[in-house]
Protein backbone atom coordinates (compact mmCIF):
# COMPACT_ATOMS: atom_id res chain seq x y z
CA UNK A 1 0.00 0.00 0.00
CA UNK A 2 1.30 3.24 -0.97
CA UNK A 3 0.74 6.57 1.12
CA UNK A 4 1.21 10.21 -0.11
CA UNK A 5 1.47 12.37 2.80
CA UNK A 6 1.72 15.93 2.48
CA UNK A 7 2.62 15.96 6.82
CA UNK A 8 -0.71 17.43 7.55
CA UNK A 9 -2.16 16.55 10.64
CA UNK A 10 -4.63 14.26 8.99
CA UNK A 11 -3.11 12.22 6.79
CA UNK A 12 -0.75 11.91 9.56
CA UNK A 13 -3.39 10.43 10.97
CA UNK A 14 -4.53 8.17 8.28
CA UNK A 15 -0.63 6.87 7.87
CA UNK A 16 -0.71 5.53 11.11
CA UNK A 17 -4.22 4.04 10.65
CA UNK A 18 -2.70 1.97 7.60
CA UNK A 19 0.67 1.53 9.21
CA UNK A 20 1.92 -1.93 8.31
CA UNK A 21 1.76 -3.19 12.12
CA UNK A 22 -1.75 -2.19 12.19
CA UNK A 23 -2.07 -4.49 8.24
CA UNK A 24 -0.93 -7.30 9.83
CA UNK A 25 -2.76 -8.12 12.74
CA UNK A 26 -6.36 -5.92 11.41
CA UNK A 27 -8.86 -8.31 10.41
CA UNK A 28 -8.93 -7.64 7.00
CA UNK A 29 -9.83 -11.55 5.56
CA UNK A 30 -6.98 -13.64 4.51
CA UNK A 31 -6.72 -16.47 2.06
CA UNK A 32 -6.61 -19.65 3.72
CA UNK A 33 -4.26 -22.74 2.84
CA UNK A 34 -7.59 -24.65 1.41
CA UNK A 35 -9.03 -21.24 -0.34
CA UNK A 36 -5.46 -20.75 -2.18
CA UNK A 37 -5.93 -24.78 -3.59
CA UNK A 38 -9.82 -24.25 -4.63
CA UNK A 39 -8.50 -21.04 -6.47
CA UNK A 40 -5.77 -22.75 -8.49
CA UNK A 41 -3.36 -20.55 -6.68
CA UNK A 42 -4.25 -17.68 -8.47
CA UNK A 43 -2.57 -14.85 -5.68
CA UNK A 44 -2.29 -11.20 -6.67
CA UNK A 45 1.33 -9.73 -7.80
CA UNK A 46 1.01 -7.29 -5.52
CA UNK A 47 0.21 -8.24 -1.84
CA UNK A 48 0.03 -11.93 -2.40
CA UNK A 49 -3.97 -12.08 -1.45
CA UNK A 50 -6.40 -14.32 -3.65
CA UNK A 51 -8.72 -11.79 -6.63
CA UNK A 52 -11.69 -11.40 -4.83
CA UNK A 53 -13.56 -12.47 -8.03
CA UNK A 54 -11.77 -16.17 -7.69
CA UNK A 55 -11.81 -15.80 -3.50
CA UNK A 56 -14.50 -18.73 -3.03
CA UNK A 57 -15.44 -17.13 0.43
CA UNK A 58 -17.35 -14.15 -1.68
CA UNK A 59 -18.99 -16.46 -4.33
CA UNK A 60 -22.45 -15.91 -4.35
CA UNK A 61 -25.42 -18.70 -5.45
CA UNK A 62 -27.06 -18.65 -8.29
CA UNK A 63 -30.86 -18.42 -7.30
CA UNK A 64 -32.33 -16.72 -10.83
CA UNK A 65 -33.57 -19.85 -13.02
CA UNK A 66 -35.52 -21.33 -9.63
CA UNK A 67 -36.72 -17.84 -8.65
CA UNK A 68 -37.49 -16.42 -12.42
CA UNK A 69 -39.48 -19.69 -13.11
CA UNK A 70 -41.96 -19.49 -10.32
CA UNK A 71 -42.73 -15.94 -11.04
CA UNK A 72 -43.30 -17.38 -14.84
CA UNK A 73 -45.37 -19.84 -13.85
CA UNK A 74 -47.76 -17.65 -11.78
CA UNK A 75 -48.09 -15.67 -14.76
CA UNK A 76 -49.13 -18.44 -16.56
CA UNK A 77 -52.12 -19.35 -14.25
CA UNK A 78 -53.23 -15.97 -14.49
CA UNK A 79 -53.15 -15.81 -18.18
CA UNK A 80 -54.57 -19.15 -18.08
CA UNK A 81 -57.87 -17.65 -16.64
CA UNK A 82 -58.74 -15.88 -19.78
CA UNK A 83 -59.46 -12.27 -20.02
CA UNK A 84 -62.47 -12.39 -18.12
CA UNK A 85 -60.44 -14.01 -15.30
CA UNK A 86 -57.31 -12.21 -15.28
CA UNK A 87 -55.53 -10.47 -12.58
CA UNK A 88 -54.03 -7.84 -14.55
CA UNK A 89 -52.22 -6.18 -11.31
CA UNK A 90 -50.78 -9.60 -10.33
CA UNK A 91 -49.91 -10.20 -13.87
CA UNK A 92 -47.81 -6.85 -13.99
CA UNK A 93 -46.17 -7.52 -10.41
CA UNK A 94 -45.19 -11.40 -12.10
CA UNK A 95 -43.74 -9.62 -15.10
CA UNK A 96 -41.74 -7.70 -12.56
CA UNK A 97 -40.81 -10.60 -10.25
CA UNK A 98 -39.01 -12.26 -13.16
CA UNK A 99 -37.34 -9.48 -14.51
CA UNK A 100 -35.83 -8.71 -10.89
CA UNK A 101 -34.59 -12.54 -10.45
CA UNK A 102 -33.05 -12.83 -13.94
CA UNK A 103 -30.80 -9.61 -13.42
CA UNK A 104 -30.40 -9.22 -9.48
CA UNK A 105 -29.71 -13.22 -8.90
CA UNK A 106 -30.91 -12.45 -5.54
CA UNK A 107 -31.87 -15.55 -2.89
CA UNK A 108 -34.90 -13.29 -2.24
CA UNK A 109 -37.80 -12.47 -4.14
CA UNK A 110 -39.19 -9.20 -5.33
CA UNK A 111 -41.66 -8.45 -2.39
CA UNK A 112 -44.41 -8.62 -4.69
CA UNK A 113 -47.04 -8.86 -1.94
CA UNK A 114 -46.11 -5.59 -0.02
CA UNK A 115 -46.38 -3.64 -2.95
CA UNK A 116 -49.89 -5.44 -3.27
CA UNK A 117 -50.29 -4.10 -0.04
CA UNK A 118 -49.57 -0.64 -0.90
CA UNK A 119 -52.36 -0.75 -3.54
CA UNK A 120 -54.61 -2.21 -0.66
CA UNK A 121 -53.76 0.78 2.27
CA UNK A 122 -54.92 3.17 -0.93
CA UNK A 123 -58.31 2.15 -2.23
CA UNK A 124 -59.01 1.78 2.31
CA UNK A 125 -57.59 5.24 2.22
CA UNK A 126 -60.23 6.77 -0.60
CA UNK A 127 -63.35 4.26 1.38
CA UNK A 128 -62.74 5.85 4.52
CA UNK A 129 -61.62 9.40 3.80
CA UNK A 130 -63.01 10.21 0.75
CA UNK A 131 -65.89 7.87 -0.16
CA UNK A 132 -67.75 7.79 3.31
CA UNK A 133 -68.57 11.49 3.63
CA UNK A 134 -70.09 11.70 0.30
CA UNK A 135 -73.55 12.15 0.05
CA UNK A 136 -75.90 9.21 -2.37
CA UNK A 137 -78.40 9.47 -5.12
CA UNK A 138 -81.12 6.54 -4.10
CA UNK A 139 -79.20 3.72 -2.81
CA UNK A 140 -75.60 4.42 -4.44
CA UNK A 141 -73.35 7.41 -4.49
CA UNK A 142 -73.28 9.05 -8.28
CA UNK A 143 -71.14 7.29 -10.39
CA UNK A 144 -69.68 10.17 -12.05
CA UNK A 145 -68.85 12.05 -8.32
CA UNK A 146 -67.47 8.57 -7.37
CA UNK A 147 -64.73 8.31 -10.22
CA UNK A 148 -64.17 11.90 -10.20
CA UNK A 149 -62.48 11.46 -6.32
CA UNK A 150 -60.89 8.05 -7.28
CA UNK A 151 -58.88 10.29 -9.87
CA UNK A 152 -58.42 12.93 -8.14
CA UNK A 153 -56.56 10.97 -5.28
CA UNK A 154 -54.69 8.98 -7.92
CA UNK A 155 -53.32 12.02 -9.62
CA UNK A 156 -53.65 14.99 -7.44
CA UNK A 157 -53.00 13.93 -3.92
CA UNK A 158 -50.60 10.38 -4.84
CA UNK A 159 -49.67 12.53 -7.50
CA UNK A 160 -48.98 9.44 -10.45
CA UNK A 161 -48.23 10.83 -13.52
CA UNK A 162 -46.70 9.75 -17.07
CA UNK A 163 -43.66 10.13 -17.74
CA UNK A 164 -42.26 12.26 -20.38
CA UNK A 165 -41.74 9.94 -23.20
CA UNK A 166 -44.59 7.96 -22.54
CA UNK A 167 -45.50 5.33 -25.04
CA UNK A 168 -41.88 5.35 -26.34
CA UNK A 169 -38.67 7.24 -26.18
CA UNK A 170 -37.52 6.33 -29.69
CA UNK A 171 -38.19 8.59 -32.32
CA UNK A 172 -39.95 7.89 -34.80
CA UNK A 173 -39.56 7.04 -38.32
CA UNK A 174 -35.64 6.06 -37.51
CA UNK A 175 -33.54 3.51 -36.76
CA UNK A 176 -31.35 3.59 -33.59
CA UNK A 177 -28.46 0.85 -32.88
CA UNK A 178 -29.55 0.92 -29.00
CA UNK A 179 -33.15 1.68 -27.96
CA UNK A 180 -32.68 0.92 -24.79
CA UNK A 181 -31.23 4.52 -24.12
CA UNK A 182 -34.39 5.74 -25.42
CA UNK A 183 -36.15 3.82 -23.18
CA UNK A 184 -36.33 4.18 -19.14
CA UNK A 185 -37.92 0.29 -18.51
CA UNK A 186 -38.57 1.28 -14.76
CA UNK A 187 -41.61 2.87 -15.68
CA UNK A 188 -43.09 -0.24 -17.00
CA UNK A 189 -42.81 -1.84 -14.07
CA UNK A 190 -45.53 -1.75 -11.72
CA UNK A 191 -43.54 -1.88 -8.40
CA UNK A 192 -41.00 0.79 -10.01
CA UNK A 193 -44.51 3.13 -10.79
CA UNK A 194 -45.68 2.64 -7.17
CA UNK A 195 -42.08 4.01 -5.88
CA UNK A 196 -41.47 6.88 -8.44
CA UNK A 197 -45.31 7.52 -8.90
CA UNK A 198 -44.64 7.45 -12.70
CA UNK A 199 -45.23 5.28 -15.21
CA UNK A 200 -46.76 4.87 -18.82
CA UNK A 201 -50.30 4.65 -19.44
CA UNK A 202 -50.68 0.75 -19.80
CA UNK A 203 -48.89 0.57 -16.19
CA UNK A 204 -51.59 3.29 -14.96
CA UNK A 205 -54.71 1.47 -16.42
CA UNK A 206 -53.36 -1.76 -14.55
CA UNK A 207 -53.39 0.64 -11.52
CA UNK A 208 -56.62 2.47 -11.93
CA UNK A 209 -58.19 -0.74 -12.27
CA UNK A 210 -57.31 -2.84 -9.50
CA UNK A 211 -57.73 0.01 -7.01
CA UNK A 212 -61.17 0.50 -8.17
CA UNK A 213 -62.05 -3.34 -7.72
CA UNK A 214 -60.34 -3.77 -4.41
CA UNK A 215 -63.40 -0.93 -3.74
CA UNK A 216 -66.11 -2.87 -4.88
CA UNK A 217 -64.65 -5.71 -2.88
CA UNK A 218 -64.53 -2.89 0.33
CA UNK A 219 -68.42 -2.19 -0.35
CA UNK A 220 -67.45 1.11 -1.09
CA UNK A 221 -68.76 1.01 -4.68
CA UNK A 222 -71.82 -0.80 -6.82
CA UNK A 223 -71.23 0.05 -10.02
CA UNK A 224 -69.05 -1.82 -12.52
CA UNK A 225 -66.94 0.70 -15.19
CA UNK A 226 -64.69 -0.75 -17.31
CA UNK A 227 -60.88 1.14 -18.13
CA UNK A 228 -60.78 2.29 -21.44
CA UNK A 229 -57.21 2.05 -22.79
CA UNK A 230 -57.92 2.66 -26.17
CA UNK A 231 -55.79 5.07 -26.26
CA UNK A 232 -51.66 4.68 -24.91
CA UNK A 233 -50.77 8.13 -25.28
CA UNK A 234 -52.99 9.61 -22.11
CA UNK A 235 -53.63 8.81 -19.24
CA UNK A 236 -56.63 6.11 -18.88
CA UNK A 237 -60.03 7.08 -18.06
CA UNK A 238 -63.18 5.23 -16.65
CA UNK A 239 -66.40 4.19 -18.98
CA UNK A 240 -69.52 3.10 -16.66
CA UNK A 241 -71.11 0.06 -17.80
CA UNK A 242 -74.79 1.25 -17.24
CA UNK A 243 -77.10 -1.49 -15.94
CA UNK A 244 -74.21 -3.76 -13.66
CA UNK A 245 -73.88 -3.75 -10.67
CA UNK A 246 -71.38 -4.72 -8.11
CA UNK A 247 -72.82 -8.52 -7.44
CA UNK A 248 -72.96 -9.65 -11.48
CA UNK A 249 -69.28 -9.50 -11.60
CA UNK A 250 -68.42 -11.29 -8.47
CA UNK A 251 -67.37 -14.68 -8.64
CA UNK A 252 -68.37 -17.29 -6.14
CA UNK A 253 -64.83 -17.31 -4.31
CA UNK A 254 -65.09 -13.55 -4.02
CA UNK A 255 -63.00 -11.88 -6.97
CA UNK A 256 -64.16 -9.96 -9.53
CA UNK A 257 -64.15 -10.37 -13.10
CA UNK A 258 -61.58 -8.09 -14.90
CA UNK A 259 -62.95 -5.69 -16.17
CA UNK A 260 -60.08 -3.84 -18.10
CA UNK A 261 -58.38 -5.56 -21.30
CA UNK A 262 -54.95 -7.78 -21.48
CA UNK A 263 -53.80 -4.80 -23.81
CA UNK A 264 -52.50 -3.38 -21.32
CA UNK A 265 -50.50 -6.00 -20.20
CA UNK A 266 -49.59 -6.72 -23.61
CA UNK A 267 -48.15 -2.83 -24.37
CA UNK A 268 -46.05 -3.16 -20.74
CA UNK A 269 -44.24 -6.19 -22.95
CA UNK A 270 -44.02 -4.50 -26.11
CA UNK A 271 -42.28 -1.79 -23.93
CA UNK A 272 -40.19 -4.17 -22.28
CA UNK A 273 -39.38 -5.76 -24.93
CA UNK A 274 -37.66 -2.57 -26.67
CA UNK A 275 -35.94 -1.23 -23.86
CA UNK A 276 -34.07 -4.72 -23.23
CA UNK A 277 -33.83 -5.31 -27.21
CA UNK A 278 -29.89 -5.95 -28.11
CA UNK A 279 -29.92 -4.75 -31.23
CA UNK A 280 -31.01 -2.19 -33.30
CA UNK A 281 -34.68 -0.93 -33.72
CA UNK A 282 -36.21 0.49 -36.90
CA UNK A 283 -39.47 2.71 -36.08
CA UNK A 284 -39.29 3.77 -39.52
CA UNK A 285 -43.05 2.47 -39.75
CA UNK A 286 -44.09 4.15 -37.20
CA UNK A 287 -44.43 3.14 -33.28
CA UNK A 288 -48.20 2.47 -33.69
CA UNK A 289 -47.20 -0.54 -36.37
CA UNK A 290 -44.66 -1.81 -33.72
CA UNK A 291 -46.88 -1.95 -31.15
CA UNK A 292 -49.12 -3.85 -32.79
CA UNK A 293 -46.44 -5.98 -34.49
CA UNK A 294 -46.84 -5.17 -37.75
CA UNK A 295 -44.61 -5.00 -40.82
CA UNK A 296 -41.00 -5.47 -40.46
CA UNK A 297 -40.42 -3.13 -38.31
CA UNK A 298 -38.90 -3.20 -34.69
CA UNK A 299 -36.08 -5.04 -33.67
CA UNK A 300 -36.11 -8.08 -35.63
CA UNK A 301 -34.69 -7.14 -39.22
CA UNK A 302 -31.57 -6.31 -37.54
CA UNK A 303 -31.45 -9.10 -35.76
CA UNK A 304 -31.69 -11.30 -38.31
CA UNK A 305 -29.08 -9.86 -40.43
CA UNK A 306 -26.78 -10.40 -37.05
CA UNK A 307 -27.37 -13.70 -36.94
CA UNK A 308 -27.08 -14.16 -40.90
CA UNK A 309 -23.92 -12.08 -41.53
CA UNK A 310 -22.47 -11.69 -38.08
CA UNK A 311 -21.63 -7.89 -36.37
CA UNK A 312 -19.69 -5.42 -38.64
CA UNK A 313 -19.12 -2.85 -35.98
CA UNK A 314 -16.65 -3.78 -33.82
CA UNK A 315 -18.02 -0.74 -31.94
CA UNK A 316 -21.59 -2.77 -31.46
CA UNK A 317 -19.30 -5.79 -30.32
CA UNK A 318 -17.35 -3.81 -27.38
CA UNK A 319 -20.48 -2.27 -26.11
CA UNK A 320 -22.29 -5.71 -26.06
CA UNK A 321 -19.27 -6.90 -24.46
CA UNK A 322 -19.42 -4.90 -21.74
CA UNK A 323 -22.89 -4.89 -21.33
CA UNK A 324 -22.88 -8.38 -21.01
CA UNK A 325 -20.13 -8.35 -18.42
CA UNK A 326 -22.52 -6.03 -16.15
CA UNK A 327 -25.67 -7.52 -16.52
CA UNK A 328 -24.35 -11.18 -15.52
CA UNK A 329 -23.08 -9.63 -12.49
CA UNK A 330 -26.18 -8.02 -11.47
CA UNK A 331 -25.59 -4.63 -12.62
CA UNK A 332 -28.67 -3.03 -14.64
CA UNK A 333 -28.15 0.99 -13.57
CA UNK A 334 -27.57 1.33 -17.61
CA UNK A 335 -28.87 -1.23 -20.00
CA UNK A 336 -29.26 0.87 -23.07
CA UNK A 337 -27.07 -1.78 -24.67
CA UNK A 338 -30.04 -4.31 -24.43
CA UNK A 339 -30.10 -7.42 -22.11
CA UNK A 340 -31.15 -10.57 -24.19
CA UNK A 341 -31.68 -12.11 -21.21
CA UNK A 342 -34.99 -10.13 -20.33
CA UNK A 343 -36.03 -9.71 -23.76
CA UNK A 344 -36.23 -13.41 -24.53
CA UNK A 345 -38.49 -13.21 -21.19
CA UNK A 346 -40.64 -10.37 -22.72
CA UNK A 347 -40.67 -11.88 -26.34
CA UNK A 348 -41.69 -15.32 -24.53
CA UNK A 349 -44.46 -13.66 -22.13
CA UNK A 350 -46.25 -12.01 -25.66
CA UNK A 351 -46.44 -15.09 -27.26
CA UNK A 352 -48.46 -17.01 -24.12
CA UNK A 353 -50.57 -13.60 -24.33
CA UNK A 354 -50.98 -12.89 -27.81
CA UNK A 355 -48.92 -15.38 -30.06
CA UNK A 356 -52.22 -16.34 -31.71
CA UNK A 357 -53.58 -12.89 -32.19
CA UNK A 358 -50.53 -11.18 -33.10
CA UNK A 359 -48.04 -14.06 -35.23
CA UNK A 360 -44.83 -11.57 -35.29
CA UNK A 361 -44.51 -11.95 -31.75
CA UNK A 362 -43.50 -15.65 -32.47
CA UNK A 363 -41.32 -14.16 -35.22
CA UNK A 364 -39.31 -12.03 -32.59
CA UNK A 365 -39.18 -14.91 -30.41
CA UNK A 366 -37.41 -17.25 -32.81
CA UNK A 367 -34.62 -14.78 -33.86
CA UNK A 368 -33.90 -13.80 -29.73
CA UNK A 369 -34.07 -17.86 -29.52
CA UNK A 370 -31.47 -18.34 -32.21
CA UNK A 371 -29.31 -15.88 -30.51
CA UNK A 372 -29.53 -17.46 -27.17
CA UNK A 373 -28.65 -20.99 -28.79
CA UNK A 374 -32.05 -22.74 -28.59
CA UNK A 375 -31.73 -23.71 -32.22
CA UNK A 376 -34.51 -26.35 -32.10
CA UNK A 377 -37.36 -24.30 -30.48
CA UNK A 378 -36.20 -21.26 -32.96
CA UNK A 379 -37.04 -23.56 -35.89
CA UNK A 380 -40.07 -24.64 -33.93
CA UNK A 381 -41.48 -20.90 -33.46
CA UNK A 382 -40.19 -19.96 -37.08
CA UNK A 383 -41.83 -22.77 -39.01
CA UNK A 384 -45.30 -21.96 -36.42
CA UNK A 385 -44.99 -18.17 -37.81
CA UNK A 386 -44.31 -19.03 -41.45
CA UNK A 387 -47.61 -20.75 -41.45
CA UNK A 388 -49.50 -17.96 -40.39
CA UNK A 389 -51.59 -15.74 -42.89
CA UNK A 390 -49.21 -12.50 -41.91
CA UNK A 391 -46.49 -13.95 -42.59
CA UNK A 392 -47.60 -14.83 -46.32
CA UNK A 393 -48.50 -11.82 -47.04
CA UNK A 394 -45.16 -10.21 -45.08
CA UNK A 395 -43.28 -8.14 -47.60
CA UNK A 396 -40.49 -10.13 -49.82
CA UNK A 397 -37.84 -8.69 -47.31
CA UNK A 398 -39.66 -10.03 -44.69
CA UNK A 399 -40.41 -13.59 -45.80
CA UNK A 400 -36.33 -14.02 -47.26
CA UNK A 401 -34.73 -13.26 -44.00
CA UNK A 402 -37.66 -15.62 -42.58
CA UNK A 403 -36.58 -18.29 -45.26
CA UNK A 404 -32.80 -17.74 -44.64
CA UNK A 405 -33.05 -18.18 -41.12
CA UNK A 406 -34.98 -21.23 -41.37
CA UNK A 407 -32.08 -22.79 -43.74
CA UNK A 408 -29.48 -21.86 -40.95
CA UNK A 409 -31.28 -23.45 -38.21
CA UNK A 410 -32.78 -26.22 -39.83
CA UNK A 411 -30.06 -28.56 -40.14
CA UNK A 412 -28.90 -28.05 -36.58
CA UNK A 413 -32.48 -28.31 -35.19
CA UNK A 414 -33.26 -31.26 -36.80
CA UNK A 415 -30.36 -33.01 -34.86
CA UNK A 416 -31.37 -32.01 -31.22
CA UNK A 417 -34.58 -33.35 -29.78
CA UNK A 418 -37.64 -31.98 -31.61
CA UNK A 419 -38.95 -28.67 -29.73
CA UNK A 420 -42.88 -27.58 -29.82
CA UNK A 421 -44.13 -24.30 -30.34
CA UNK A 422 -44.63 -21.93 -26.78
CA UNK A 423 -48.35 -22.07 -25.64
CA UNK A 424 -50.06 -21.88 -22.04
CA UNK A 425 -50.18 -25.61 -21.92
CA UNK A 426 -46.51 -26.42 -22.63
CA UNK A 427 -45.43 -23.58 -20.00
CA UNK A 428 -47.93 -25.02 -17.15
CA UNK A 429 -46.50 -28.14 -18.08
CA UNK A 430 -42.84 -27.28 -18.08
CA UNK A 431 -40.73 -29.00 -15.32
CA UNK A 432 -39.13 -26.89 -12.28
CA UNK A 433 -35.31 -26.62 -12.67
CA UNK A 434 -33.09 -27.94 -9.83
CA UNK A 435 -31.02 -25.43 -7.78
CA UNK A 436 -27.31 -25.57 -8.68
CA UNK A 437 -25.46 -25.21 -5.67
CA UNK A 438 -21.97 -25.10 -7.52
CA UNK A 439 -23.05 -22.76 -10.13
CA UNK A 440 -22.19 -19.28 -8.38
CA UNK A 441 -21.87 -15.73 -9.89
CA UNK A 442 -19.43 -13.63 -9.35
CA UNK A 443 -19.76 -10.27 -6.93
CA UNK A 444 -20.86 -7.08 -8.60
CA UNK A 445 -17.66 -5.25 -7.48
Amino acid sequence: MQLHSSGSLANSYFARQASPCRLRHSNWPRPHRKCRRDTGGCLSAHDGRVPAEADIRYRRADFSEVHSFEARQAFVCNIAHGEAGINLADAAFQIAAEDDALVSHSSVKLPVQQYAKRMQRMAEDIARNRLSHMPSIGSDRDPEAVLQVVQEYLYTKQKFQLPLTNLSGVPEHTRVDHPGVWENAKHAYLHETLISKKGIAAVLAVLQADVLQRLMKLGAVEFVVRTDCSDFTRIPTFVILPGMTRRMITKPDGSLLNTCTSDAIIQILRFLKRAYWPFAWDSSQGLAADSRGLGIGGGFADAAKVALEGEADAAMQAIARTAKHRLERGIWTSPGAGDLRRAKAACERLVLIAGEEFPAERRDLAVILLHCGFLSQAYAELRAYAATEVAQSASADEKELVRRLMALVQKEADAQPKAETLTVKSALAAEAPSMDTDRMIPLTW
